[in-house]
């Protein structure tokens, strides 16, 4: 009979590969989310490889009243940016880089432990056992890349369009920079295979 920690670990690759064969989930981030997958004491729950967006809201984070107009998880270009905020009527708008976040169910606090030494090792300093249960620590390790900035304010413009390739050049740095964390964060993991 399979225990529930192997019975939970089966229902959750499973729907990350669905979510994988229907294109919901960050190419890049694929190849991490598998290799943590691979290994006996763990498996993800959730992730989001970092991403630069434009929302309408009147203050950024306010989960759900905020529309996402836009969003990559690439470098951008300005003129596709510009095109985003020309066409939308929205009188609040916000510009911001969203770092990484791995969501990871431990099977020991052992395993939870090692996880941490990893992901702070490859350059999460914000990584942390989430509660835990027997059998199941959480842990949850965020990027410190962020950047939350209001284009609009009460159909004010406040960052001006001759500008803007300034904001979009910084964004495109600090998503890339998550993005190489995201690098070593694989190969650390790699190795904890061995």
């Amino acid at each position: 009979m399979e225990d529930s920690w192997l019975k939970r670990k089966k229902a959750f690759v499973g729907r990350l590969e669905r979510e994988i064969a229907v294109g919901r989930v960050d190419r890049d981030i694929i190849p991490l989310l598998r290799a943590i997958n691979s290994l006996n004491e763990y498996y993800t729950t959730s992730s989001c490889s970092g991403r630069i967006q434009v929302v309408a809201s009147e203050l950024p984070g306010e989960k759900g009243l905020m529309k996402t107009l836009a969003k990559w998880h690439e470098p951008v270009e300005v003129v596709v940016v510009e095109g985003v905020i020309r066409e939308s009527a929205e009188p609040n708008l916000w510009f911001s880089v969203q770092p990484p976040i791995l969501h990871i169910m431990c099977r020991s606090l052992e395993a939870a432990f090692k996880m941490l030494y990893v992901a702070r090792g490859s350059g999460f300093k914000r990584a942390g056992i989430q509660g835990g249960k027997k059998d199941r620590y959480p842990v949850e390790i965020i990027g410190t890349e962020r950047i939350e900035v209001p284009l609009r304010l009460h159909e004010v413009d406040i960052v001006p369009i001759e500008r803007l390739p300034l904001l979009v050049e910084a964004a495109n740095r600090l998503l890339l920079r998550s993005k190489e964390r995201l690098q070593r964060l694989l190969l650390s993991v790699k190795e904890m295979e061995k």
